[in-house]
């Protein structure tokens, strides 16, 4: 399977294989078994099931790398004070060109975490994002702005489409912030999937950082295996 990369969480492209200032409210420390934890979804309130393929922490320097421009993104992520990263990918059953994958990234202060998602969502609507899949080898990439439920304290959502050997790919994807979390689901399908799966995934994943800022124990849960 190609991935479709873009930002400092990687966007899955199915199966093809800034900043303003915010608050300055300190944030509570999460280590990265919290962020682990907050990766890892189940099938639950899915129409997929889903296997864990795998699962890594992901530095400043690895998160920078997948921009165009990396010194200028380790250089915000310091600003920020990004303290950390977390990504899983999963496989869907029945689906070889379909794929899911989830991030989340931890930041010293509310503010940096917001000065993050502003970023990104710079990113997704200046055109930097199109250049780069163009630049990629996909033809006729699209993103548009979805209209989908929020999460957490600020969300946004898109649907990235390409073309690709003549098939088109689309992928969905939720960008959103709690707390000092800034979190992304994305759900990569050959055209035409739901776009409610990828809200379910994001609301695990928020439910999960909210549980953890409220002092809750952060276990991870079991593996999530196909049916």
């Amino acid at each position: 399977m190609r991935w479709l990369c873009f930002g400092s969480f990687v966007v899955v492209a199915l199966a093809i294989a800034s900043a303003c200032g915010g608050g300055d409210k300190p944030a509570p420390a999460l280590t990265d078994a919290d962020l682990k934890n907050i990766v890892t979804v189940t099938s639950e309130g899915l129409s997929l099931q889903l296997t864990l393929q795998s699962d890594s922490a992901t530095t400043n320097a690895q998160a920078a790398g997948t921009f165009a421009d990396p010194q200028k993104w380790t250089a915000n992520y310091e600003k920020w004070g990004r303290t950390g990263g977390h990504e899983a990918t999963y496989s869907v059953a029945g689906g070889q060109e379909a794929a899911v994958q989830t991030q989340a990234e931890v930041y010293k202060t509310t503010g940096g975490v917001t000065d993050a998602l502003a970023a990104l969502r710079d990113v997704m609507t200046s055109g930097e994002a199109l250049t780069t899949y163009a630049n990629m080898g996909y033809t006729d990439a699209r993103i548009d702005v979805v209209d989908a439920p929020k999460v957490g304290d600020d969300s946004s959502s898109y649907r990235i489409q390409v073309i690709y050997e003549g098939n088109r790919f689309d992928t969905q994807v939720i960008i959103f912030r709690r707390g000092p979390v800034l979190g992304q689901a994305s759900i990569g399908a050959p055209a035409d999937s739901a776009f409610a799966d990828v809200v379910a995934v994001a609301g695990q994943m928020d439910a999960k950082i909210q549980g953890l800022l409220s002092g809750q124990p952060s276990t991870p849960q079991a593996t999530p295996t196909a049916n």
